[in-house]
């Protein structure tokens, strides 16, 4: 059997994006799923989304990882966030209860398997949250991890960073919906993009499917409505520039 693997980073609280790439994985044969940290923040559904995720975990289909978003739901991160991303962890741990908080709080940082890591920032220092965004750091997140494959979110942009022939990491820019091969001999970064908040000016929402024993890699875009998501937050009194945002994929 050709294992699948999907890939979800940066879910945001945003339960529209995730029911859509939920069904699109299950369309597209997605036989495990790997949440690469983020789950809540700057959207208005956390307590959907952590239930949703949280019993996806819980029926051995998912794993989940912390990101600095989640942590910051019971860890001090003020002076770590811009003021619009402080203001919507403080607002969502208002929604969340002590059972999904403790959710959060037992998340791992890291996963290994055999010649695979995800991680939600970098494998160098994951706890420090670096941005994994061009060769260097990528590189620095190849070198700690190890592994021949490395999957990560942070950065809300897709992204693919393959070894040369010399042995640097360079940056290559996947077309969704394609299956780029991902061959074991040499060693991969993959960015996977947010799923709940894209930044790269496609509002679509982001994930990836691994393959690893075909060798290959597809990033997804997956739409779904984004316009109700950006009204709950406008009913929820969060910022507004998060509402924005999500319309523009900027």
């Amino acid at each position: 059997m050709n294992e699948r693997i999907g890939l979800f980073a940066d879910v945001h609280s945003n339960l529209e994006a995730l029911e859509a790439c939920l069904l699109r994985a299950q369309e597209l044969g997605v036989t495990r799923m790997v949440f690469l940290g983020d789950l809540v923040g700057y959207n208005a559904d956390p307590s959907a989304v952590v239930d949703r995720i949280s019993a996806l975990v819980a029926s051995g289909k998912a794993e989940a990882l912390m990101g600095n978003h989640d942590q910051a739901v019971f860890m001090d991160h003020s002076r770590l966030m811009n003021p619009v991303a402080w203001a919507a962890i403080q607002w969502t741990r208002e929604q969340l209860s002590p059972k999904q908080v403790d959710f959060l709080r037992h998340l791992p940082m890291m996963i290994n398997d055999e010649d695979t890591c995800y991680v939600h920032a970098s494998a160098y220092q994951p706890e420090n949250w670096r941005y994994v965004n061009e060769d260097t750091s990528a590189w620095q997140c190849a070198e700690h991890s190890g592994k021949t494959y490395t999957f990560v979110g942070h950065v809300h942009d897709p992204m693919l960073f393959y070894q040369t022939e010399i042995g640097k990491l360079r940056r290559f820019a996947p077309h969704p919906g394609k299956h780029v091969p991902i061959p074991h001999h040499r060693t991969w970064v993959g960015v996977v993009g947010s799923l709940g908040q894209p930044r790269d000016g496609i509002p679509e929402a982001c994930f990836a499917v691994f393959e690893p024993q075909a060798q290959t890699i597809s990033f997804q875009r997956v739409p779904y409505d984004f316009y109700a998501a950006a009204e709950k937050i406008r009913q929820a009194g969060l910022p507004e520039s998060l509402a924005d945002r999500l319309i523009t994929g900027l």
